[in-house]
């Protein structure tokens, strides 16, 4: 029974865990294209 029941949460730490890791990426993606823009509207002045 435990060992099933490990099983399971582990499967759901996987999934948690692959949702923190996409919400990074996206985090720090959306960082960098706003520091490009930041540097463009920068540079136009």
């Amino acid at each position: 029974m435990m060992g099933y029941y490990g099983n399971d949460w582990g499967m759901m730490n996987g999934i948690i865990g692959s949702f923190s890791l996409i919400t990074g990426l996206v985090i720090i993606v959306d960082l960098i294209l706003a520091g490009i823009w930041l540097w463009q509207q920068i540079s136009k002045k």
